[in-house]
């Protein structure tokens, strides 16, 4: 009982006094709607004298070697102490995903799992905390190191450092783990993790991988990389059952190198489309060519490209004409108009012919006089 006691004191003692420090601290968010972070991979290295050791750990940073660069965009704010993220990543060979995350910068729960540290977000803290404090608001927390003033991207910033170190063990093998973080004091944005590990038995395991901040539009005019479409013509005549055409263009924007999916879709029923081809791939060619046929009608055709986080259309309008009605010819009269058409052609040639005949000159027989004339 007494043991009880004494906890509860100590618990007691320790929340007044770190309520009373934490008092001139506010855990809330300094990000805005749109602002966003880039990152890349500079190193990620496994080696081990057991192959099947990097294979083990280096499963989960396999994604890390893959990325060719990844943002963390701020979406919104949701009460006091939320904040809304999208986690987007393209990779190397072209995809690209993305995922929503919810923060809470004064606990730092997350729906995200950031590397080894649990369901805590370590990308986006609190704005405006310097060390000593701590990075949360929560009694287990740890404190920032130190906060200086560097040079990041080309303008000094107050940072904050965060080093820690962790046993672990992982399929029966024990190793240590270094990880050292860096923060922009006043946005929260992460800047920098160097992370390591190394077995406790020499050699059997040592893993590096480190990830940077490389632009940004918080203290940056930087834009995420994206894309547009375009359209020409954006309006098409086509007759029925003829293809009526369209080049569709993709423009990439801020270095975009994500392949993208095209896909069509009609306002109306009664009219098919399809692409010379259905997805457009960095270095490849940019264009397109749409081509549609479908019964008489006004058609609006959606053109959507989706590149993995970011998705945009563009619109055509396709306006489909009824073949015209065709004469019909003398030879697919009925029988009986053909018969007269041809005695009327038969009576017309025989008139032209009786009129071009010479008048015949009088025949005199050799033994006849000729007639005296009078």
């Amino acid at each position: 009982m007494r043991v009880v006691y004494f906890f509860a004191l100590v618990s007691l003692v320790l929340s007044a006094s770190i309520l009373s420090t934490r008092a001139t601290t506010s855990y809330l968010p300094a990000v805005d709607p749109g602002q966003f972070a880039q990152y890349k991979v500079l190193k990620d290295s496994c080696h081990s004298s057991i192959s099947s050791v990097c294979q083990s750990f280096g499963a989960s940073l396999n994604s890390l070697n893959d990325t060719a660069y990844a943002a963390v965009q701020v979406v919104g704010i949701s009460g006091q102490t939320g904040v809304i993220l999208e986690l987007i990543s393209i990779y190397k060979n072209g995809t690209g995903a993305h995922a929503g995350a919810l923060v809470n910068v004064a606990t730092g729960e997350s729906n995200i799992t950031a590397f080894s540290l649990g369901a805590r977000d370590y990308f986006l803290l609190a704005g405006g905390l310097a060390a000593p404090e701590q990075i949360w608001y929560t009694l287990s927390a740890p404190t920032f190191n130190k906060t200086i003033n560097e040079m990041v991207l080309g303008s000094p910033r107050n940072t904050n450092f965060l080093n820690y170190s962790a046993p672990g063990s992982y399929l029966g093998v024990s190793y240590l783990e270094h990880a050292g973080f860096a923060f922009d004091r006043s946005s929260g944005f992460l800047i920098e993790i160097n992370f390591s590990l190394r077995t406790i038995i020499t050699g059997i395991a040592e893993i590096d991988f480190a990830i940077a901040m490389v632009d940004n539009n918080v203290w940056r005019n930087a834009h995420i990389p994206d894309f547009d479409l375009g359209a020409l013509p954006t309006s098409v005549n086509s007759a029925a059952n003829t293809f009526g055409n369209s080049t569709i263009t993709l423009h990439r924007l801020y270095g975009f190198t994500a392949t993208v999916k095209l896909s069509a879709r009609s306002s109306a029923s009664g009219i098919s489309c399809s692409f010379s081809a259905n997805s457009l791939q960095n270095g490849s060619s940019d264009t397109s060519i749409l081509s549609c046929k479908g019964s008489p009608g006004t058609y609006t055709v959606r053109v959507e490209g989706d590149g993995g986080y970011s998705v945009h259309n563009t619109s055509i309008s396709v306006t489909v004409i009824a073949a015209p009605i065709q004469p019909a010819s003398i030879l697919s009269m009925p029988l009986l108009y053909g018969g007269i058409g041809v005695a009327t052609l038969v009576a017309v040639l025989s008139a032209f012919l009786l009129l071009r005949r010479k008048p015949a000159e009088a025949v005199v027989a050799h033994n006849e006089a000729p007639t005296p004339a009078i």
